[in-house]
């Protein structure tokens, strides 16, 4: 009997283990993880569970009825974000947790949750090209932009692809990226193409710069991952050093035949701003893998935020104050989504927060080092550092609200 109790227990952590990889892979906070986790090992009435959970790294242990003790850990591989796989996975914790179906099937239901509908690369480099069009639109771009941004933005899409086969340091790969994508940039301009070079590398860097990543970082320090955080601060920081510094060295190689003295004019019309939020988080939602009966809702989140933005900024000079509203509103609209659909909060969470991601004050920050100008960089920088931070506070506080409510509809 002890040997059956022994096989069943460690299947279960085994598949915990896994499940627990594919939902980071797919782009989970480690909020989720850790609950999936701990749902699934109490209704096998596992115990003493202890769960160490880091983005590269999860460990697990618990002790089992008869009083042993297992354990079990692995490595997670870096992946893209993948959304409408994150939701299978997640319906398959709450499947689990709810019905602690016979062990040995498992692994069979998880690979069953792993073969979800995707898109065909042709709709991932649309979706990129439609995302980075209307960022350029809403920095200011016209058409002279907007070419040379679509054709940029099909080049990083094939490098990503190359890039992620190739296994190069992802450090290395950001300062080639940012090179050959400024490069590009740069030569659409030398040709003759009449267009604003700044607008086109601020709409570069949003696909670019790790936005989703560094609010992950900063919500892990406020959601008591510190470790997990503090690791992916660095981390994040050295691929953002390596991002500026492809960026520099490209500018460096043609500043014998280039001048930067331009700055980008954003859009002001309230109506198209919001309108032009809608379709870039819908056309990231692609990118994201959110299936084409959910992309409305994921455009509606972007509008949402920048709604919000637009009635804050006027009241408030406190960018940490309006980016921590504007970041709630969004937040506690994915939550509800969440919770009266039963998905992941993460599902609609990303496309909203894209019209809120710093990556302006990002490429202004870099210009300030490149033109010498100290106080461009303090400036941008710290301003950065505070909407990254609003972004945050602001996905913290909104948890929290819905974790109270939960537990109030719940009862537990």
């Amino acid at each position: 009997m002890n040997n059956i109790k022994s096989r069943n227990t460690d299947e279960i952590l085994t598949f915990c283990v896994n499940l627990s990889r594919e939902m980071i892979k797919a782009g989970a906070n480690l909020e989720r993880v850790h609950l999936a986790i701990e749902f699934i090992c109490k209704a096998y009435e596992l115990h003493d569970l202890s769960i160490f959970l880091l983005s590269t790294h999860i460990s697990l242990s618990a002790i089992d009825q008869s009083g042993q003790y297992f354990s079990r850990q692995a490595a997670i591989p870096p992946a893209g974000i993948h959304l409408e796989r994150l939701k299978s996975l997640n319906q398959l914790s709450y499947k689990i947790a709810e019905i602690t179906p016979n062990t040995k099937y498992l692994n069979k239901m998880l690979e069953k949750s792993l073969q979800v509908r995707d898109y065909q690369d042709w709709n991932v480099l649309l979706g990129r090209i439609c995302a980075a069009s209307c960022l350029c639109m809403i920095f200011g771009g016209a058409i002279f932009e907007i070419i040379p941004v679509a054709c940029v933005t099909a080049l990083v899409h094939y490098l990503l692809k190359f890039f992620e086969k190739s296994g190069l340091d992802k450090i290395l790969v950001s300062a080639i990226m940012t090179f050959l994508a400024t490069t590009a940039a740069i030569i659409f301009l030398l040709i003759g193409m009449k267009s604003n070079l700044v607008i086109i590398m601020i709409t570069i860097s949003m696909l670019l710069i790790p936005g989703i990543p560094l609010v992950n970082a900063m919500r892990n320090l406020l959601c008591n991952y510190e470790i997990n955080g503090i690791l992916q601060m660095f981390k994040i920081t050295i691929e953002t050093l390596a991002l500026a510094m492809g960026i520099y060295l490209a500018i460096g190689l043609f500043k014998n035949v280039l001048q930067i003295n331009e700055t980008a004019s954003p859009l002001q019309n309230p109506f198209m701003l919001i309108a032009l939020s809608y379709f870039a988080s819908i056309s990231f939602g692609i990118v994201f893998r959110i299936p084409l009966n959910n992309l409305w809702l994921a455009g509606l989140g972007g509008a949402l935020s920048r709604v919000a933005l637009l009635a804050l900024t006027p009241l408030t000079d406190s960018r940490l104050l309006y980016m921590t509203i504007s970041a709630s509103i969004a937040a506690l609209y994915a939550e509800f989504l969440a919770t009266t659909r039963r998905q992941p909060s993460t599902y609609y969470i990303y496309p909203s927060i894209i019209p809120l991601i710093p990556g302006d004050l990002f490429f202004y920050s870099l210009s300030g080092f490149y033109v010498q100008n100290i106080n461009l960089v303090y400036e941008n920088g710290v301003n950065c550092i505070l909407s990254l931070l609003g972004l945050s506070i602001g996905f913290v506080l909104a948890s929290t609200v819905a974790h109270y409510v939960r537990r109030y509809r719940y009862g537990r």
